[in-house]
């Protein structure tokens, strides 16, 4: 494996000491070929932008581990791999090609179109091998599988592109093919936002925490050494007394005059500067894809969405919009969205994706069946409407407050909460078991037979979904919630068992804080 030059390896070395603009720039550098080796090993646009945007935040996270002898290239390769494989591994079904997506991908080459419609697995060492040149003990490694297994998936792969492509079973076309492969591809602006969104927010994050342990460790030395004040020393012979002039001050009202009229020509200049550089106000368009009507007139980017704007996409198009005081939101195809007059949104299908950033307001997204108000400002997270009206959240990062017949429920990051008539509403961590998801999303209140084999099921993990569901059994199964609950994060003091069997709302929320706390 190959060194960078002295440039790149400068600019690691600069990164790893925390340089944004080393790390922008290296990214930058490595971003398209990452996405396109990502779109081959997964054929599927939506996973590979996935799958490239945690590679380099993985990569930000370790980048103190790049040996100097090492290509970076080939260690993001590396990670891009681990991430497809986990990718793999947690699919619940196979991808749907669809080749409207590849279309640039295939632009050069038509190898490319056989190549992925091949299953996972021949797909995945094909491109490896052939495309990367990753040796088959090195893909073995990767992948977990004996060195004869991937012999075997690539032969297979060879001989299905042969069947498709028969000049290939010339050794020398197949060289000459491969190298006619697109080896960059640029991911959609959204996948690089959130990579240097991330950073940045967990940046600030870090310089927060440290300057909180900075003042806790001074308020600490504060308190355990005090400083003396020094006693008056009194001098033994009395000081003489000193009998001081009176003065006579006498009022100049011109003077007075020209200073008030100076302060009113500031702030008259201050008050001028402010109303023109402050922003329109308007919900602008930051960027769109295909032909988004709003109001059933094509969209253009100089278009504002004002209150009542109804926005209807096909499955072609897509737009992003900047909202003041809130962020960005990107609307996906499919999808027909509105503005209400109180600047809530209310999504009746489709998808849309709230970015992470500064903000000095909430979003609240409006659907047939709750309501999804974030809880910090800034928040990220996916929120979609199907068909049926059911509805699912993701949170990416901060809290979304879900309210469903009067309950609300609390996603923080990293979790789920899907919405359906007739159930209730209960947030789970991504990573749960199957199970254990298909029975919080089923739950349907007092009288649903679930809760035993869920506290059978449940972990530490579960404990914020365990809060929720406490307060929505019956009072026979509230007294089993709370033994278990208790067992995974003790109750604080002041929360008692007859407190919670009463739904005590101030106990509830201190024992939800203290969740927070010990499972995050």
């Amino acid at each position: 494996m190959s060194s960078d030059n002295k440039f790149v390896r400068s600019l690691i070395e600069s990164a790893k000491l925390g340089n944004n603009a080393a790390i922008e720039q290296l990214f930058q550098m490595n971003l398209a070929k990452i996405y396109a080796f990502a779109l081959r090993l997964t054929a599927n646009k939506s996973l590979a932008e996935t799958i490239t945007k945690d590679t380099f935040i993985e990569a930000w996270k370790k980048i103190n581990l790049v040996r100097s002898d090492a290509s970076l290239l080939k260690w993001l390769s590396s990670i891009t791999v681990y991430k497809t494989l986990d990718a793999f591994r947690n699919k619940k079904s196979k991808n749907k090609v669809d080749h409207k997506e590849f279309k640039e991908l295939e632009s050069k080459c038509e190898l490319d179109k056989y190549i992925i419609v091949l299953p996972d697995q021949e797909r995945m060492i094909f491109v490896l091998n052939k495309v990367e040149g990753y040796s088959l003990d090195e893909i073995s490694d990767m992948m977990g599988i004996k060195k004869d297994q991937v012999k075997a998936n690539l032969d297979i792969a060879i001989d299905k592109l042969t069947e498709s492509m028969p000049a290939i079973k010339d050794e020398k076309i197949l060289v000459e093919k491969l190298s006619q492969l697109q080896p960059e591809m640029q991911p959609s602006v959204e996948v690089r936002d959130g990579i240097f969104s991330y950073i940045m927010d967990e940046k600030i994050r870090e310089q927060k925490e440290q300057e909180k342990i900075a003042a806790a460790l001074a308020e600490k030395e504060r308190r355990e050494n005090p400083e003396e004040e020094p006693e008056e020393v009194k001098d033994f012979f009395p000081e003489p007394t000193v009998v001081k002039p009176k003065r006579e001050f006498k009022i100049n009202f011109g003077i007075i005059r020209k200073t008030l009229y100076s302060i009113v020509v500031l702030l008259v200049l201050i008050v001028a500067y402010m109303f023109i550089t402050a922003p329109s106000g308007g919900w602008e368009v930051v960027s769109l894809t295909g032909h988004p009507k709003l109001d059933n007139k094509v969209m253009s980017k100089s278009d504002d969405w004002s209150a009542e704007g109804v926005i209807q996409n096909d499955e072609n198009s897509s737009v992003t919009f900047s909202i003041p005081k809130i962020g960005r939101i990107f609307i996906d195809a499919s999808t027909n969205i509105s503005r209400t007059n109180n600047d809530q949104i209310k999504l009746e299908k489709g998808q849309i994706k709230k970015f992470e950033g500064d903000a000095t307001d909430v979003l609240t997204v409006i659907t047939s069946l709750a309501k999804f108000t974030e809880l910090y400002k800034g928040s990220a997270f996916k929120l979609s409407v199907g068909n049926d009206d059911m509805s699912k959240i993701f949170v990416e990062s901060g809290w979304v407050i879900v309210t469903v017949k009067e309950f609300d429920s609390y996603v923080p990051k990293n979790f789920s909460c899907l919405v359906m008539r007739g159930k209730y509403a209960i947030p789970y961590p991504v990573d749960t078991t199957p199970q254990l998801i298909s029975l919080f999303e089923n739950y349907s209140g007092a009288n649903d037979p679930s809760v035993g084999t869920i506290l059978a099921l449940a972990t530490k993990k579960e404990s914020l979904s365990l809060w929720h569901l406490l307060q929505l059994v019956s009072n026979e199964d509230r007294f089993l919630l709370f033994d278990k609950l208790n067992e995974l994060v003790p109750a604080p003091n002041g929360v008692t068992k007859a407190g919670i069997q009463g739904l005590n709302k101030d106990m509830l929320l201190k024992w939800r804080q203290e969740i927070e706390l010990k499972v995050d």
